[in-house]
């Protein structure tokens, strides 16, 4: 980095001696200010030169980032920030170009340099594009309903509302965006080519809702414009869009052939080559791949090949010019269209490129920090991984190799927010004071508003935090951060090295399960297609696990036999002998507690260990995994207003910590946000004993000290290796799809919390006391959470009668993550401090006569000696 700091340093002196005739001689820049002429080559440089720093671009504007720049110089710099963000997004490196983008809207909020014009134009309308192009809708349309409310100019506010029209399409919101694009239309006249751009938009969006002949009007009026008009660069954007457009109508028409719809791709492509000949390879790329995608529709196998190889080919040239490894959904779509070309030809490539389509997209989804984008693109990912499933052949013909491959990609498409969540977290801890000031403030507007109830007071709350999330989105500097990619070799050597047994579900879109098993290193799979056994599921859980015991205690024998069944269908080849049993969890699968399944009229966690996985990938996320002599935060309330009960359990519970362990109590009268803070950011066993309530929109609320959503516990700082959550229903809320549910329980998974505790109903207090006490007792000795909580749930089932035994009092506490060892300890008894004290004493006696023997012994010595001296 120095040699290359010292290049462009040098470089950049060459350029201002060259220009000055090379007479003069720059003089030496001090470390803290630099030369308004020096500033000044930098923003030439960067001007139409992206070969001067498209390698190392940090390096490139290190010193003006370090300096004390003037006013003056401080536009300059913003100028530059602007240009490099132009140049890679015109490069088709949107990362790069959002990192820059963002850069520069930091510094003008810093400074105040920009016209309100021009930050329009040149930060938000760039930047909310590339926005839409990583998928991050939520902030890709806050900054550009921003922009629509500030600018005062019809054509800036056209585009911005042409941009947005196209934002709605990608979210598949259709009302919407015919709004904003009618909205546009009405702000310019029709040989405008913004109008060509907003006719375009509206025929996909009616495109989208089957109103054909509407879109073919639209895009017939787009054509027309363009074509009327003088090419430039912006018509011949605004062309291409319309004649790609126009090649699905074709399509679509019977009366036309797919020659027709080629030839306008071909003319679209054309059109890219002569206007943008260097750039825009991703949209060239887009084009060859609906030209592969028009080829393939024809069954023309190796023609469609030949296109999708060439979109390939300007992907990895685009990936080469960055220096690293890009993703786009143009470069997904292709490698997907790959796997399917070389599954027709019946290719062993197959496998490959679908496996480069899925990790691609796993590392694309990456870049996104907005909850519903994520859930968009986990859906997104579902579809692929069941295309994967359609066109690879039958799994169980598999060899190891390839069945590996498989389960690795399955992974892949599971928990992808909770990995980016961990990751932003990190991120967090080790950040800025502005960071750490941001997340304050979204806990105290998420404390307000979990504590309204006034839908017009909630609506007000929820566009500040909105506006604050944004914000601080933005502070965050999310594109400066290099996120970590599951390790395939990693997961390979933790299915050989685990001593579990590893079971991962896939639900298909037909409600069939695709189930592998990994025992002693060696994989199988199971494609479960019993119809309706998800609806069985829903039932038992239903039946057995929500309000009351009752069922059970009517008919144990019929429960014994449902659970049987489910055991059988989802758990084949179970071994008999006692192991832990690992379980990467899909979807409605979620909602199944394992353990209370049955073999022989004996509940599964008679015989095994239960852990539960959000995605076996996750482990990699965990460095530390062994704790020493942790002590306990235990926070509680156990009295509540009506109609929520009193906790009467919880006092026994926490009396019980305290007498046993190194424990700190925080009670709810006295938790102000500080102390809570405080409590959460030790290296400690967290322990809660509270009513946790599920709002009619399926939220999950904390109830401590005052309401506490999922939300607002993800902006504390959690350091804590294991937490208990001794509460009911904390692993409830809303299902994500490929996440799991959106409960308390994950909101602490998110922070990076290695293991967690929770339950999935309604406690039973006497049931929880004990269970918990005794999950305590058996840590000491077993160092593992997830052998406690087992071994506590058979001692508990062996010390009841048949009704005691019913799983609706005991399998709702599950514990989710990684296996971790904590090497608790508990207070010595009385009695043992009794005798240890008198050990001691007795030790110290000794001690104490033997040194007055010795001290007599050496003075009788002393005195014999002194008669001989006389």
């Amino acid at each position: 980095m120095a040699i290359v700091r010292g290049l462009i340093y040098f470089f950049i002196c060459l350029l201002l001696s060259c220009q000055q005739g090379g007479t003069e001689t720059v003089p030496p820049l001090q470390p803290d200010t630099l030369t308004n002429s020096f500033v000044d080559s930098i923003g030439e440089l960067v001007h139409g030169n992206f070969a001067a720093f498209e390698k190392e671009p940090d390096e490139f504007i290190r010193p003006l980032e370090t300096a004390r720049l003037n006013p003056e110089q401080q536009e300059a710099f913003i100028w530059v920030l602007i240009n490099m963000g132009y140049a890679f997004q015109e490069h088709s490196r949107f990362l790069a170009s959002i990192k820059y983008y963002e850069k520069a809207l930091l510094y003008d909020y810093a400074h105040s340099i920009l016209s309100n014009e021009d930050r329009l134009i040149f930060l938000y309308k760039p930047l909310a594009n590339n926005y839409t192009i990583i998928a991050d809708y939520e902030k890709a349309e806050s900054l550009q309903l921003k922009a629509i409310n500030e600018a005062s100019d019809a054509d800036i506010k056209a585009s911005f509302y042409n941009n947005l029209t196209l934002l709605y399409i990608y979210k598949e919101e259709v009302s919407r965006a015919k709004e904003a694009g009618l909205a546009g239309l009405q702000l310019r006249p029709n040989d405008h080519y913004l109008s060509a751009l907003l006719h375009n938009s509206l025929s996909s969006t009616y495109a989208l809702t089957d109103q054909l002949d509407s879109a073919n009007i639209h895009n017939k009026l787009a054509l027309a414009l363009t074509s009327k008009q003088i090419l430039n660069k912006p018509i011949a954007a605004a062309k291409i869009a319309a004649l790609e457009r126009k090649s699905q109508f074709l399509l679509l028409d019977k009366s036309s052939s797919l020659t027709q719809a080629r030839q306008v791709l071909i003319e679209a492509l054309s059109l890219e080559n002569r206007w943008f000949p260097d750039t825009r390879l991703k949209e060239k790329a887009n084009l060859y791949n609906l030209l592969g995608e028009n080829c393939l529709s024809q069954k023309s196998y190796l023609s469609a090949k030949n296109y999708f190889d060439r979109s390939n080919a300007l992907l990895r040239k685009q990936a080469q010019e960055a220096s690293q490894q890009t993703s786009s959904y143009t470069l997904i779509h292709t490698l997907k269209n790959l796997g399917i070309v070389h599954a027709q030809l019946q290719s062993d490539s197959a496998l490959h490129y679908f496996g480069l389509a899925i990790e691609s997209d796993f590392s694309y989804q990456q870049n996104i920090t907005s909850k519903a984008s994520h859930i968009t693109g986990n859906k997104w990912g579902q579809q692929l991984l069941s295309l994967v499933f359609n066109h690879v052949g039958n799994p169980e013909d598999f060899s190891q190799e390839k069945m590996i491959k498989l389960l690795w990609l399955t992974e892949l498409t599971k928990g992808r927010m909770l990995w980016n969540d961990i990751n932003r977290t990190s991120f967090w801890d080790n950040d800025t004071t502005v960071l750490n000031d941001g997340m304050k403030q979204l806990q105290q507007l998420y404390m307000i508003r979990d504590n309204l109830t006034d839908s017009s007071d909630l609506a007000e709350i929820n566009e500040s935090i909105q506006t604050m999330l944004t914000d601080f989105q933005l502070e965050e500097q999310y594109f400066t951060r290099k996120v970590p990619f599951p390790s395939f070799d990693n997961f390979q050597k933790q299915l050989t090295d685990s001593l579990s047994v590893t079971y991962s579900y896939f639900v298909h879109p037909d409600s069939s399960l695709s189930i592998f098993k990994v025992d002693d290193g060696k994989i199988s799979y199971i494609h479960q297609k019993t119809k309706g056994l998800l609806n069985a599921i829903a039932h038992f859980k239903k039946d057995y696990f929500s309000t009351s015991p009752h069922l059970f205690n009517n008919d144990p024998k019929h429960y014994f036999r449902r659970a049987q069944y489910l055991k059988d269908q989802i758990l084949p080849f179970l071994p008999a002998q006692s192991i832990t049993l690992r379980i990467s969890l899909h979807d409605e699968l979620y909602i199944l507690p394992f353990d209370a399944l049955t073999e022989s009229d004996r509940f599964l966690v008679e015989d095994f260990d239960i852990q539960y996985v959000n995605s076996l990938l996750i482990k990699d996320l965990y460095p530390h995994i062994s704790f020493q002599n942790p002590q306990i935060n235990i926070l509680y309330r156990d009295k509540y207003s009506p109609p929520l009960a009193n906790l009467y359990f919880v006092k026994k519970e926490v009396e019980n910590l305290q007498s046993h362990y190194n424990a700190t109590t925080f009670a709810y009268q006295d938790l102000p946000a500080q102390k809570l803070e405080n409590a959460f950011k030790k290296l400690s066993i967290i322990h809660i004993a509270a009513h946790t309530v599920v709002t009619p929109q399926q939220e999950a609320r904390l109830l401590l000290h005052q309401s506490i959503s999922a939300d607002q516990l993800r902006y504390y700082h959690i350091k804590s290796p294991l937490v208990v959550l001794s509460a009911c229903n904390t692993a409830s809320g809303n299902l994500l799809p490929s996440e799991g549910l959106e409960s308390i329980n994950r909101a602490f998974l998110s922070k990076g919390i290695p293991g967690v505790m929770a339950t999935h109903w309604f406690a039973s207090d006497d049931a929880t006391l004990n269970i918990i006490a005794k999950f305590y007792d058996e840590l000491v000795t077993c160092k593992s959470p997830i052998r406690a909580l087992a071994e506590a749930k058979r001692t508990y089932l062996s010390e009841q009668l048949t009704s005691g035994k019913n799983p609706w009092y005991w399998s709702n506490i599950a514990y989710t993550g990684t296996d971790i060892k904590i090497d608790l300890q508990k207070h010595a008894s009385l009695r043992q401090s009794a005798w240890k004290i008198s050990i001691s004493f007795l030790m110290l006696a000794s001690c104490l006569y033997g040194i007055l023997r010795f001290t007599k012994f050496k003075n009788k010595q002393n005195k014999t000696y002194h008669k001989h001296q006389k």
